[in-house]
């Protein structure tokens, strides 16, 4: 009686428990696909709002997971009405779109409605677009996917009248801002309203991308999010929340939001953190540009007149008529050396496993040495330079660069600059370790945007960096030139030194191996560094995601076949039935070589061409799938044609996925 009495007992704190908790929370929490857009609609239906379904895939027929939308139009006229008066700024982004993922909806519901209430009730003169993107968080990442995002973005008409603050929530410990994605970058305006509500709501953040100039360049990636709405010439910028507190000064934002100078693309800015005392300052694209200008006015001045004023100016000016043809035919060899050390770095990773870091710095002491052998055959030609020619190329090489890689992207008119500022500086340098000591100096400016590209760039582009194009080589041999030149500084000192304490032939040669070796070892010994704590292959391996995929046939897909036939068109229906959730579906129709197998169907596809010439189609198919779907497509009467389907499963294992596949003739 006892025990039944415990029984009794533990099933009723049972119930009790789950009758207190909400079993929608418990049900979401696993919800994907189809149902947690269905469940996310209704949530916003509930409590009074007018959504509006975006469908990703418009079949008609089939069920997929779905954009939801809410609009909240403008609440009083605007206050620019006029905007002849103002002819400089004729765009106006009024709207904006804040960009939600139903992920985050089931976590943050009572802070996203809270935020919804506000803008519906606030007096504004502009429009307010509420996304809530589907399958932006999928598990699986593959090209051809389907993004929530990318379809929203496409799909907007006007991109000249809005701008967009892609929304998340993380568990870190202050917000992150990101303002780089797909060659592009937020605009200055934007990024400055967002950095100055956060200082004005006393909101912790880290900027993320503060050398945007990287994600503009391509050596990184950026965000999904952001590249979606960049593409589409949107103006946006992500946000990421770690709690509701920090989410709530949206609301300034949005009570200060004005369309004033938002038509402006100023993505050429340098950002300056001042700390939490003081608002960030920004150095815009205007001001840069005029820095720009006042530098070449400056150098122009120092190469061309200061240099060659005086007696000693007269027979520097002979010298640099002599040695002139140093700059390209030094810089000739210096591109040549990288693609002889590119091939040697192929060479040794064919026996040892080298990482990229070691790879590229190979490439650049391979080049670095080539250097050194050049400075060898001219002292035995006769042909070797003075000091000062070497610092005069050196200074002008360092102004070509200022203005070349500057029209790459304008910020790096700044790090440039800072390393002609040290070449000049070195001038005065009259001895051996002062020249090293510069040497080490110009490293200084590049050192923050190394450190961002080796930390965040992935082994894939990395080693794209060591093993890359003539044109792209061309541009390093140009960036390490002053490097290289300096270099040859130094073995010019050493020259030097060894005439005034008159050393033999034998000794200025053992001296010069003995300053090579060391050279070289603290070469490497830097090397190793960056790889050990900038690069970490310890850790990157640790994190490193290996998606697994592997056949395993349980039956539980199949595929079907039928068509009608009409007046020498067949319109053919694929229809899938599964009996279990599918992640994904792939199904890929191959025709013959010289025919063409699909004249239109309700899927979408992508076209590819094979090596032998045939075409392959693939069909465009949201992830999370229903159960059972039909595809359906029009070809030509008695086309023959191959169609496989691959299911994907999930597992156990997050990254791991099971496929079943199935194929099916047509004839």
């Amino acid at each position: 009686m006892l025990f039944r009495k415990i029984i009794i007992t533990a099933l009723l704190i049972f119930s009790a428990h789950f009758a207190l908790f909400p079993q929608k929370y418990i049900e979401e929490k696993f919800l994907f696909g189809n149902n947690l857009s269905t469940a996310v609609d209704k949530a916003i239906s509930k409590k009074g709002f007018s959504p509006v379904k975006q469908e990703l895939s418009s079949t008609g027929q089939d069920k997929f997971a779905y954009n939801i939308l809410l609009d909240f139009p403008p609440t009083k006229a605007s206050e620019n009405q006029d905007e002849s008066e103002n002819p400089g700024s004729q765009i106006r982004r009024n709207e904006v779109i804040f960009c939600f993922q139903q992920e985050d909806f089931q976590n943050h519901e009572s802070e996203i409605f809270d935020f919804l209430t506000f803008l519906q009730g606030m007096e504004r003169d502009w429009s307010a677009t509420i996304l809530f993107s589907a399958l932006d968080n999928c598990e699986f990442k593959d090209l051809g996917s389907i993004r929530g995002t990318q379809v929203f973005a496409s799909s907007v008409e006007d991109s000249d009248s809005c701008c967009a603050l892609a929304i998340s929530f993380n568990s870190y410990e202050s917000t992150s801002i990101y303002t780089g994605g797909s060659k592009f970058s937020t605009p200055l305006w934007l990024t400055k309203r967002i950095t100055d509500t956060f200082f004005d709501t006393q909101t912790n953040f880290s900027f993320k991308n503060q050398l945007a100039s990287i994600y503009r360049l391509g050596l990184l990636k950026g965000t999904d999010r952001l590249s979606f709405f960049f593409d589409n010439n949107i103006p946006a910028i992500e946000l990421s929340f770690p709690g509701s507190q920090e989410f709530s000064s949206l609301k300034k934002f949005a009570e200060t939001y004005q369309s004033d100078g938002t038509g402006e693309w100023d993505m050429h800015y340098i950002y300056i953190n001042r700390g939490n005392m003081f608002k960030a300052v920004f150095i815009n694209e205007r001001t840069i540009i005029i820095s720009c200008l006042s530098v070449g006015i400056l150098t122009i001045l120092i190469l061309c007149i200061f240099s060659f004023l005086g007696e000693h100016g007269e027979r520097h000016k002979y010298d640099f008529i002599k040695s002139s043809y140093m700059i390209p035919f030094t810089i000739g060899i210096a591109f040549l050396s990288l693609l002889f050390g590119q091939h040697f770095v192929a060479f040794i990773s064919a026996f040892f496993p080298l990482n990229p870091i070691f790879q590229y710095g190979i490439k650049i002491v391979f080049s670095m040495i080539f250097i050194s052998i050049l400075f060898v055959v001219q002292g035995l030609f006769k042909f070797s330079a003075t000091a000062f020619i070497y610092g005069y190329l050196l200074m002008v090489v360092a102004i070509f660069n200022i203005f070349l890689f500057s029209t790459r992207d304008l910020t790096l008119f700044v790090i440039f600059v800072a390393e002609y500022i040290i070449i000049y500086i070195s001038r005065i340098a009259k001895n051996l370790p002062a020249l090293c000591v510069f040497f080490i100096l110009m490293l200084i400016p590049f050192v923050p945007y190394g450190y961002i590209i080796i930390r965040s760039a992935d082994d894939f582009d990395l080693t794209n960096a060591v093993f890359t194009s003539a044109r792209d080589n061309l541009l390093l041999s140009l960036a390490i030139f002053p490097f290289q030149i300096t270099w040859l500084r130094i073995l010019v000192f050493l020259n030097i030194r060894a005439g005034i304490k008159g050393w033999t032939m034998k000794k200025m040669i053992l001296n010069g191996i003995f300053s090579t070796i060391a050279i070289l070892t603290f070469t490497f010994a830097l090397i190793f560094a960056i790889s050990h704590f900038v690069y970490r292959p310890d850790f990157r391996e640790s994190q490193r995601i290996e998606t697994k995929i592997f056949r395993e046939e349980k039956f539980t897909i199949s595929a079907k076949l039928s068509k009608d036939e009409f007046s020498g068109m067949t319109t053919n229906h694929i229809k899938l039935i599964s009996e279990e959730d599918a992640l994904r579906y792939k199904v890929v129709l191959n025709g013959n070589e010289g025919t063409h197998p699909i004249y239109d169907s309700i899927y979408d596809y992508t076209i590819i061409t094979n090596h032998d010439g045939t075409d392959s189609y693939s069909f465009v198919i949201p992830e999370y799938p229903p159960k059972n779907i039909t595809i359906d497509y029009a070809a030509p009467e008695k086309t023959p044609a191959t169609i496989e389907v691959t299911a994907y499963y999930k597992t156990d294992d997050q990254h791991t996925f099971r496929i079943e596949k199935r194929e099916l003739n047509v004839e």
